[in-house]
């Protein structure tokens, strides 16, 4: 049965990977001329896709090894597909838009999102994968990590163990990831014993189904809104009356 002690193990190696890239970033980007805005445009087109490969590719390599550990059985694990570079470059483009305008440092704070989202992908679509591939057919969830998560993450954190794959989930929202966003891909080989420490889907799923009445039953996206009106200390990005 996998518990939190194996979803930290997983979550702990994401972060340590993203953190060096966002530090080799950080470097790169405090030698570049500022006054120089295409130019530093065009030095992160190649730059970010190449820290996204590099270690893109030892998170996903962390995950099927990480798979291998916790499979009840014998499996050969296989690495998933990193993002296309087409995808990293618009994300690089849309966060150069800081550098023409007064704020040119906020280009290295929407990089950084983007490559933990970019980062992080190697890890979750390699586990997302061998579910699909295992014949021992476990299935996943979206696991939130934080103390606290947003209300979208939550929202289909309330499904609990019920993907199988990517594909058969028939739910493309499943694979829709923010910048900094918590959520683990983690497996569940006997889902109805399935207990991860500070992750409750029932109650998550409780306030999913609050809110979609409140909502009258509308999109995802309505309902997650919803929440975060209905039980703002609940997330991160909760809405208060007063902030409203």
């Amino acid at each position: 049965m996998t518990d939190r002690g194996d979803v930290d193990r997983l979550t702990a190696a994401q972060r340590r990977l993203v953190q060096q890239a966002r530090n080799e970033l950080a470097g790169y980007f405090g030698t570049l001329d500022l006054s120089q805005p295409g130019a530093v445009r065009d030095a992160l087109l190649e730059v970010v896709p190449t820290l996204v490969r590099e270690y893109g590719t030892v998170a996903a390599t962390a995950a099927a090894e990480w798979y291998e550990d916790i499979h009840p059985g014998r499996y050969l694990a296989q690495t998933a597909p990193l993002a296309l570079d087409d995808q990293v470059q618009g994300s690089v483009r849309y966060a150069a838009g800081h550098l023409f305008g007064d704020d040119p440092a906020g280009t290295l704070a929407t990089l950084n999102g983007a490559l933990q989202r970019y980062i992080s992908y190697g890890s979750r679509a390699t586990v997302a994968r061998n579910v699909s591939l295992d014949p021992s057919k476990p299935r996943f969830a979206r696991v939130p990590t934080g103390a606290k998560t947003c209300a979208w993450c939550t929202l289909l954190a309330s499904r609990g163990f019920v993907y199988h794959s990517r594909a058969t989930a028939g739910d493309p929202s499943v694979n829709r990831f923010h910048d900094d966003d918590d959520c683990a891909v983690v497996p569940e080989w006997d889902r109805d014993t399935a207990h991860i420490d500070g992750y409750d889907p029932d109650r998550f799923y409780d306030m999913y189904l609050q809110a979609r009445d409140a909502a009258g039953g509308t999109t995802d996206e309505d309902i997650a809104a919803q929440m975060r009106r209905m039980f703002p200390d609940e997330f991160t990005d909760g809405v208060h009356e007063h902030d409203a």
